[in-house]
């Protein structure tokens, strides 16, 4: 996975977002990010937020155009470091926040290699943990074996959970993730916060809701030469709650519907999507429940 997603956005830029839609191109999820911290930052003096994964830097703008139209004098306070694995994403980031220049600051980095040393109070991640190198194990005739070395494991953590799954069903496990969470952590100042959005399984239900073969078909999947995997939410929550980090989950349309107090629905906006008004969604786009929030911090 690291090898071919190194290779595909180092080459695409933002031409990536022709093989596949995401939200970081919508405005519902940056607009609530920008509320929630308006409010809950708003007595603090400077304050560094990190992004992770910018992209084309769309879903830094939307936060920083709602914030600066809600509090313009905590917008001044704020410096923006943005992060990305590919140079011309970070080229297409700095055009799209020229309005921002002066509280931005760009520089390459590859989370599935380093380990984040910017520190912060805020932290913003969108469609990034997934596309991180994971590990899928099966359990098979009572061994557990990779899908990958077919080699057996004696990871404690991976026996317990497929001692509940039955045998032949694939399920990720995104240790590259949980360790660059736990590495984001330990660079956080005191009272930080971390939102990530991304897509995987939180509850048993999202796993046995599809039939085996349908299920092992879809955790993997690849878009052009990008490739990437559901997130086993369970796991990063467990691993953050061993280090006494809290962190809590709820879907992506809950969140959005809860902070800006009305029902909504998933939307192709063309640029990607998107939540939007309930009644004003694109026709045949049924909301996909495998989209989660996850706050980590206060």
């Amino acid at each position: 996975m690291r090898k071919a997603n190194l290779r595909y956005y180092s080459s695409k830029g933002k031409a990536a977002y022709s093989d596949f839609s995401t939200f970081a191109q919508g405005r519902a999820l940056a607009r609530c990010n920008a509320i929630e911290f308006a409010r809950d930052f708003s007595s603090q003096g400077e304050i560094l937020i990190c992004e992770y994964g910018v992209g084309n830097g769309n879903f830094a703008k939307v936060f920083l155009d709602e914030l600066k139209s809600k509090d313009a004098q905590l917008h001044s306070r704020t410096h923006y470091f943005l992060f990305d694995l590919s140079e011309k994403m970070l080229k297409d980031a700095r055009k799209t926040l020229s309005s921002h220049g002066s509280i931005c600051s760009f520089e390459r980095f590859d989370a599935a290699s380093e380990a984040p040393s910017q520190n912060f109070d805020y932290c913003r991640i969108n469609e990034l943990l997934s596309d991180l190198p994971a590990d899928i194990y099966m359990k098979s005739q009572g061994k557990i074996t990779s899908m990958d070395s077919k080699r057996t494991t004696s990871d404690l953590f991976v026996s317990k959970f497929l001692e509940r799954v039955d045998e032949g069903r694939a399920i990720p496990f995104n240790f590259t993730a949980e360790k660059f969470l736990s590495s984001l952590c330990l660079a956080g100042r005191p009272g930080f916060r971390i939102d990530a959005f991304d897509y995987g399984f939180y509850s048993a239900e999202g796993i046995f809701i599809h039939p085996k073969e349908e299920w092992n078909s879809i955790i993997l999947r690849k878009y052009g030469s990008q490739v990437t995997v559901d997130l086993n939410f369970p796991q990063l929550i467990a691993s953050l709650a061993s280090q006494g980090i809290a962190a809590a989950i709820e879907s992506q349309k809950d969140y959005a519907e809860r902070v800006l107090g009305m029902p909504l629905e998933i939307s192709e906006t063309g640029k990607g999507l998107d939540y939007v008004k309930a009644g004003k969604g694109s026709e045949g786009i049924i909301e996909d429940d495998g989209f989660y929030y996850l706050r980590i911090g206060r």
